[in-house]
């Protein structure tokens, strides 16, 4: 088994079908909020879904680092940025970068999204999915996914996704098939309050929560924890006037 691959299962438990790309290393801000991001109504946690391009943002470029299981020698790396096509819809890209010197799995991502109406907004994604292994060579494989978000209450968005909905393989290991359905309640200006499932057919249902305070104009505190296997994290975000956010987050594994 590649080192990866090995490493997941350690954390996760044995498997019946080898798995890759089982979850990409989250920004700073999802990783603090448990990944609970599919329903957060706008980009500034980054683009999520490809539904979010359909809200009108103009431009924006995100850039984060992980250092997954405090392993020095493990790289990971995600690279966004999106541009409005006019009022309605836009247009993305995501680039990811996970692996060590030996194997390393990487992910190229087209993204679309389109607002319907004043509460509906729906996306699609084509992504190709790169495979390198040392000794091995790489490989490469095509897949997409469909997205969609909605303004259920004044204060309530619903949101889901399906990534890789007919499940295909890379070599001879599974592309996981995954779908996300959340809900982000807004009660105030101040205070974002997540919840998600995600179900992937090789593994059990993870629920995730997650909570966003704004305690003053330029600095955020969120906290969030996801199950299978149990993980909590913690983050902090500053605001600032030019534009520019800066994000830290961590998760206790």
């Amino acid at each position: 088994m590649r080192l990866l691959i090995l490493s997941f299962l350690l954390a996760v438990g044995p498997l019946s079908h080898a798995q890759v790309f089982m979850r990409a290393f989250d920004g700073a801000p999802a990783l603090a909020l448990g990944g609970a991001t599919t329903a957060y109504p706008g980009t500034d946690l980054g683009i999520g879904t490809a539904a979010k391009l359909g809200m009108g943002d103009k431009l924006g470029f995100w850039a984060g680092s992980a250092l997954p299981y405090s392993i020095g020698g493990w790289q990971s790396v995600q690279l966004q940025g999106l541009i409005g096509l006019n009022r309605y819809s836009g247009a993305g890209i995501e680039v990811q970068h996970a692996g060590t010197d030996a194997y390393t799995e990487q992910r190229f991502s087209l993204q679309y999204g389109r607002k319907l109406g004043e509460k509906l907004m729906i996306g699609a994604n084509a992504d190709v999915l790169r495979i390198s292994q040392k000794e091995y060579g790489s490989v490469n494989k095509a897949t997409f996914g469909l997205s969609l978000l909605a303004r259920a209450l004044p204060k309530l968005w619903i949101g889901a996704r399906v990534q890789n909905p007919f499940q295909q393989k890379i070599g001879s290991d599974i592309i996981p098939s995954v779908l996300n359905i959340g809900a982000c309640w807004k009660p105030s200006e101040l205070l974002y309050l997540m919840a998600e499932t995600e179900k992937d057919l090789e593994r059990p249902a993870q629920i995730k929560v997650g909570v966003e305070y704004h305690p003053a104009g330029i600095f955020v505190v969120r906290a969030g924890m996801r199950t299978g296997p149990a993980r909590v994290g913690f983050g902090l975000g500053l605001r600032l006037k030019n534009g520019l956010r800066l994000d830290v987050g961590s998760e206790w594994h």
